[in-house]
């Protein structure tokens, strides 16, 4: 990984932090009441909902892109390489 190393490092923060948020999002869901206001449209507890749901999509979405990252950086680099050889005369 020579020249997307940037790249590459964002593509770790995003799973790291798509790490961090389901684990929140798995604590705000056994600490909220999700299932009765699924069920009986109970909005006692709306804000533990709104917390669940919300890293729930944050955690979805660092997870696509640290995918995308991930696989951008790989043909990125797999280019740079090929473009060497064919630079320096080898195959």
């Amino acid at each position: 990984m020579l020249y997307f190393e940037r790249t590459n490092k964002i593509s770790n923060l995003c799973f790291v932090s798509f790490a961090l948020f389901f684990i929140l999002m798995w604590i705000f869901l056994i600490t909220s009441n999700f299932s009765e206001i699924i069920q009986y449209n109970y909005t006692n507890d709306l804000r533990g909902t709104i917390y669940t749901v919300i890293c729930l999509i944050i955690s979805i979405v660092s997870l696509i892109l640290g995918i995308i990252l991930k696989v951008v950086t790989r043909e990125a680099n797999e280019e740079m390489k090929l473009l060497e050889r064919r630079l320096n005369g080898t195959k």
